[in-house]
């Protein structure tokens, strides 16, 4: 029994895995494979929100998080894993495999034609679930083109935050979730990170007889602007955390927590041996938060472009096919996803993915997938957003070059200051050629004008969201 919420059961839920198979039945193009649980591993797809590599133990962090180093120790850890510097770009990039000038249409929009990964799965005859953030519909409701709820992006199952963009509710505690379309708010002493890690749990054990595939898009360690206070929140276990650094720290040794409940689950059904646990961060570290990594004090580089914006958590760990306790320097990112899970299950590389297969790295066959990450960065604004920059750039393990023609040795000057310093200036001249010519060869359209998202809209009234009666008189935690 699932504590923290009531699931759809008996008829309801005969009504809606009837509907799915009718729709199956109907819809030739996605009628689905016949997959063995034997011989197709499960995935289960771990998305951090809001933490850079300093966050982790297994990277150097002051912070204990002995369940990802555990994953770490049994898989492999990549030094070089990147993501866009911004939650929604890299969701999006991910899940498509593209490049996010193929796709990406607005701030907290998947673009409901975009082919996914997800889908890719449910093609496959995977059982799939998305819990926790999703933020893919839209951000002005009924001004823009729509984007995509999860069932539309091949998620069968979804227990999920922020569905649509303007819903009245919290994340943490008191939230409010959609469930397979149905609304709930939830009691105030209920922890939304909890819910959703139940859910999670729930659909291990509902679906362990099939191949499944879990994004676990967690909530954690993002902020909550929301708060009254302070947007840094009290987890269940660090109550009495005081500082923005003491409620941060509870926050990711929460996260780590849940993440320890999902391995342990996937142990205890005996799925370990072919099941893919792939961690990573969707963006850098909110700029409040300044962790100690090894000597260094590194500032969270949320929605900047300097490394400590994109460089993230990346970790993978398949122990049937993966030797364990790699360190590998290889540039991989986000974007890689959907290639190496396709080439995973044994099918053939989807067209038109920008993305690279990275099973040839993680079992000795090469070294490297790609001389170089390009991005093409237009997160676009929303009312509540920070004043972002449209920038094309590329990079490579030592070297950053701007379409406006600011170029860094990373290793010199890593937090990308206005000097221009460079160790060996032939090398920096011959990097430089090597990543203009790389960015030439990306066929990216223009950047977009930045224009004030405030301009032609009026906000409409949030959705209002009764109590549930069971909560009676229980008290919101503080």
């Amino acid at each position: 029994m699932i504590k923290g919420y009531r699931r759809l059961n008996g008829l309801a839920g005969a009504i809606a895995s009837a509907g799915l198979a009718l729709t199956l039945i109907i819809l030739p193009e996605l009628a689905v494979a016949k997959s063995s649980p034997k011989s197709t591993p499960n995935v289960v797809l771990i998305l951090l929100d809001d933490a850079g590599v300093e966050t982790v133990g297994a990277y150097g962090s002051e912070i204990d998080t002995p369940n990802i180093d555990k994953l770490a120790e049994e898989g492999v850890l990549f030094k070089n894993g990147h993501a866009t510097p911004v939650c929604t770009p890299s969701r999006t990039r991910m899940l498509t495999g593209t490049h996010n000038f193929r796709h990406y249409t607005n701030f907290m929009t998947l673009d409901p034609s975009a082919f996914t990964v997800s889908e890719f799965m449910q093609k496959q005859g995977y059982e799939t679930l998305v819990a926790g953030k999703w933020q893919l519909l839209g951000t002005m409701r009924d001004k823009i083109l729509k984007g995509s709820r999860p069932a539309d992006a091949g998620f069968m199952e979804s227990f999920v935050w922020q569905v649509e963009p303007l819903q009245k509710g919290m994340r943490y505690w008191g939230p409010t979730f959609e469930e397979n379309g149905r609304l709930t708010r939830f009691c105030n002493d209920e922890f939304g990170p909890d819910l959703t890690n139940d859910y999670t749990l729930d659909f291990i054990q509902r679906r362990k007889d099939r191949p499944f595939f879990i994004l676990y898009s967690m909530l954690l360690p993002h902020d909550d602007l929301r708060l009254e206070m302070s947007k840094w929140v009290r987890t269940p276990d660090s109550m009495q955390a005081v500082s923005t650094q003491e409620r941060f720290h509870g926050m990711m040794a929460y996260a780590d927590k849940l993440i320890g409940n999902i391995v342990s689950a996937i142990d205890d059904e005996g799925l370990t041996e072919n099941t893919i646990i792939w961690l990573l961060g969707d963006n850098g570290t909110h700029p409040d938060i300044v962790t100690r990594m090894g000597n260094e004090f590194i500032r969270g580089g949320k929605w900047t472009t300097t490394d400590s914006g994109t460089h993230v958590p990346f970790i993978i760990k398949w122990p049937a096919k993966i030797a364990a306790g790699q360190q590998l320097n290889s540039l991989v990112e986000i974007m890689d996803v959907f290639p190496t899970l396709a080439s995973a299950l044994g099918r053939a590389v989807p067209a038109g993915l920008d993305g690279k297969n990275l099973l040839p790295l993680m079992i000795g066959e090469v070294d490297e997938v790609r001389d170089a990450i390009f991005m093409h960065y237009a997160p676009r604004q929303s009312p509540s957003a920070p004043p972002w920059v449209h920038t094309r750039f590329i990079f490579d393990k030592e070297y950053k070059l701007y379409h406006d023609g600011r170029f860094y040795d990373l290793k010199a000057n890593p937090n990308e200051t206005p000097t221009y310093f460079y160790r060996d200036r032939k090398a920096a001249f011959i990097a430089f050629k090597k990543l203009f010519e790389l960015m030439q060869d990306i066929d990216d359209p223009a950047l977009p004008a930045i224009t004030s998202p405030l301009d032609s809209y009026e906000r409409p009234e949030a959705l209002q969201l009764n109590e549930p009666a069971r909560c009676g008189d229980r008290q919101p935690e503080t």
